[in-house]
């Protein structure tokens, strides 16, 4: 194993020695790291379970059995995906309050901690400890460039604690949880670290290179059809429709894929295998409701695919979801095919799902993806910093957000049937 490389047993969070019950208060005692005041960090034991609707981090039930099931089955494979998940333990009795996870996925690391909602006060105090043990184990001791979390913006025993240690905000996406039935902006907070900013320079000071006006465009109008819809429709433009993706589309992505021209969309070029788009493609579908929602993109003239649209990580509780597309076919690119298929997309979103807001994520070289957001109505909520690597240092996104009410005010361009 090179100095580089993290044990598997060390990123999915289970631990690997036999379990014990220690006397309570005593289960911090021997751990070196993560060990605060209130609270301490460990991985999972298969016994936790029996009190997991307090860290498993969901709204839903969860039985007993099926948390035990995902500590044996999940976390080993989330270890494999570069992914630790850790439990958040009160230090006077060794209770599990909440939990935490670890993306090391990226240049910075992005992390998560739930803690048990019905400690309320006191469960801020622990967020906010957890937060500040994980996110000082992560830059400074481990010397990653950054690291970076969501929080909702009225936590503000967190973000006081957050600010107190040196994080700062860089994105504010609006209204994007519902939480006690009031709509809060979801924040994300950074921790850079301070040896990498003095030899790379504050990331902030950068400019954002921009293309295009910014200034949106008019939604196109919902299209009536005459005479038979498209095969398999479901949304339906001037130029282009909306469809499931088929297991035959696959063979279209892989082969474009290798006759790709540009390299900013995605920082480089990628093979694309048509087997593993083809189990893409059935496990978004397999879920109801599916995380993932993505439609194929075809112009009405031919039936060509010529591109996809899609939602990301739906919430159907909170009701918002990431954006994204990507077009396949470079001749199809920059004659608005895009914003058509983006539209009839966030009219999905908006009018079908009822979802309240959107996002998207744009690498800073894609000005021309970003444009076109811009066009579409989306607002620059903020940049985060130093996820990936580029051109010899380290590179950022820059955040969108759109919300329902603001696109169904745009304006909308006359319905004129087809002569």
């Amino acid at each position: 194993m090179t100095a580089t490389e993290t044990p598997a047993a060390s990123l999915n969070g289970v631990a690997a020695s036999t379990e014990t019950t220690p006397t309570p208060g005593t289960g911090h005692e021997g751990q070196t790291f993560l060990v605060g005041d209130e609270v301490y960090i460990r991985p999972f034991f298969k016994a936790d379970a029996a009190n997991g609707m307090s860290w498993r981090g969901t709204v839903f039930p969860q039985s007993t059995d099926r948390i035990e099931k995902w500590i044996e089955e999940e976390l080993p494979k989330a270890g494999q995906n570069q992914t630790g998940h850790y439990a958040v333990v009160r230090k006077a009795d060794d209770v599990v309050v909440g939990s935490a996870w670890v993306s090391f996925e990226a240049v910075a690391g992005d992390i998560g901690i739930s803690i048990d909602p019905l400690y309320r006060e006191t469960g801020a105090r622990w967020k906010a400890e957890a937060l500040r043990l994980l996110a000082q184990w992560l830059v400074d001791e481990q010397h990653r460039p950054g690291m970076q979390i969501a929080l909702a913006a009225n936590e503000d025993i967190v973000i006081a604690a957050a600010e107190a240690f040196g994080m700062r905000q860089c994105v504010r996406l609006r209204e994007m949880l519902l939480i006690d039935g009031q709509r809060v902006d979801r924040v994300w907070y950074e921790y850079l670290n301070k040896a990498w900013m003095k030899t790379l320079g504050d990331p902030k000071d950068i400019e954002l290179p921009r293309s295009g006006t910014g200034e949106p465009r008019p939604v196109p109008p919902k299209v009536t059809v005459e005479g038979d819809a498209p095969k398999n429709a479901m949304l339906v433009g001037k130029r282009v429709y909306l469809r499931p993706e088929e297991k035959a589309d696959a063979k279209e992505y892989a082969k474009w894929a290798r006759r790709e021209t540009e390299t900013f969309f995605d920082i480089g070029r990628h093979l694309t295998s048509s087997v593993i788009q083809e189990h893409w493609a059935d496990e978004h579908q397999e879920k109801d409701p599916p995380e993932w929602i993505w439609f194929s993109v075809c112009l009405r003239e031919t039936d060509e695919l010529i591109g996809a649209v899609g939602l990301i990580d739906v919430d159907y509780v909170s009701l918002f979801a990431e954006t994204g597309s990507f077009f396949h076919r470079a001749e199809y690119r920059g004659a608005g095919y895009g914003s058509e298929a983006k539209q009839l997309l966030l009219e999905y979103a908006f009018e079908v799902l009822g979802l309240h807001m959107v996002q998207s994520w744009v690498y800073f070289p894609n000005t021309r993806s970003a444009a076109a957001l811009r066009k579409q109505g989306y607002r620059e909520a903020g940049r985060m910093h130093w996820l990936y690597s580029h051109e010899g240092t380290f590179d950022s996104f820059v955040l969108f957000d759109l919300l329902a009410d603001e696109w169904r005010a745009m304006p909308r361009e006359e319905w004129k049937p087809p002569s």
